[in-house]
């Protein structure tokens, strides 16, 4: 099943466990602290004028990053973005997905290849979605009475929330719900954390 996304607004949270994928695909996953530290490093990161491409190693990573993508990305524009992999081995760089119109975030779309010290070797190639989803911060379609104060989101891909998802959160400036596999686990998103209670704002509020 593709991610699918609505505006939060009373009961969606509900929709999208009904609506939920059985099954996980498998990819390189870290725990909750290590995810939540790649994602705010990735959103400061990205920002960067070389998106931590600072050395001859972290170059070559990228290049060779991109030979490790080819034919394994979505129909939308990329940058690439360089970060020390959690377990000290090399890198991680993500191919990051950016959207065409002023006020787009990517939601879904990304993806991570894991890259040897020397840049040299792509170790394993991680597609963080099934589909691309890109949310416009200019464009509101939630019903008459409502404005859109949150994201949800479900995914097939994982059983945690990726470090991708924190970032389109920060980018978005706005929580996200994300269900995950095996059963449908309601992840929320927001200021950088995750956790299993929604944040304190309310998730529908009227005009």
């Amino acid at each position: 099943m593709n991610e699918s996304s609505v505006r939060i607004i009373p009961l969606t949270l509900s929709i999208l466990l009904c609506a939920f994928a059985a099954f996980a695909s498998e990819i390189r996953e870290f725990d909750l602290k290590t995810i939540e530290r790649l994602g705010n490093e990735l959103t400061r990161v990205s920002q960067t004028p070389d998106r931590g491409a600072t050395n001859r190693a972290r170059k070559k990573a990228v290049q060779t990053a991109k030979a490790a993508v080819q034919g394994k990305l979505f129909n939308i524009d990329y940058d690439y973005v360089v970060l020390n992999d959690p377990d000290g081995s090399g890198f991680l760089v993500y191919a990051l997905g950016r959207g065409s119109k002023p006020g787009d975030t990517v939601v879904f779309g990304h993806v991570r290849v894991t890259v040897s010290a020397d840049g040299q070797k792509a170790e394993q190639v991680d597609a963080l979605s099934n589909s691309v989803l890109i949310d416009n911060k200019n464009v509101d379609t939630s019903p008459q009475g409502y404005h859109k104060v949150a994201f949800a989101c479900a995914t097939a891909i994982g059983t945690r929330p990726s470090e991708t998802l924190i970032y389109a959160s920060n980018m978005m400036k706005m929580p996200i719900a994300v269900a995950t596999p095996p059963k449908g686990q309601v992840w929320f998103i927001d200021n950088g954390k995750i956790t299993k209670d929604a944040p304190k704002r309310q998730l529908g509020e009227r005009r």
